[in-house]
């Protein structure tokens, strides 16, 4: 087949030349705003992975730390939580002007709770 007679390289040609003329090219001003638009969606990009990593890192340090800690008995009373210690005995220096022998001293002795069911002696319940 001859190619200058062929129907469709002369309708392609055509649509070129329409193109062509058509066309034109973008402005400076146009070039940057679409600079910008992408710098922007850059910037939104990489500060939402930021957040992410932020929260992902402190959700992962809050699941890493130890639990609430059991509460502390108070040093002023005697604790209820086990049983007393079976002597507890404690060394005081000696008084001023006195012999070298070590003081000791022993807390009171443990009385229990008194209770609403206590039994008196000769009667039963």
């Amino acid at each position: 087949m001859n190619e200058s007679r062929d129907p469709l390289k002369s309708l392609f040609e055509e649509a070129a030349a329409a193109g062509r003329a058509r066309a034109s090219y973008a402005s400076a001003g146009e070039i940057s705003a679409r600079g910008r638009r992408v710098h922007r969606r850059r910037l939104a990009v990489l500060a939402v992975g930021a957040c992410l990593v932020v929260g992902g890192g402190g959700a992962a340090l809050v699941t890493l730390l130890p639990g609430p800690s059991q509460p502390v008995v108070p040093a002023t009373s005697p604790s209820v939580s086990g049983p007393a210690p079976a002597s507890t005995t404690a060394t005081l220096p000696p008084p001023a002007g006195t012999s070298s022998s070590a003081v000791t001293t022993s807390p009171p002795p443990l009385t229990p709770p008194a209770t609403s069911a206590t039994i008196l002696p000769g009667r039963t319940p």
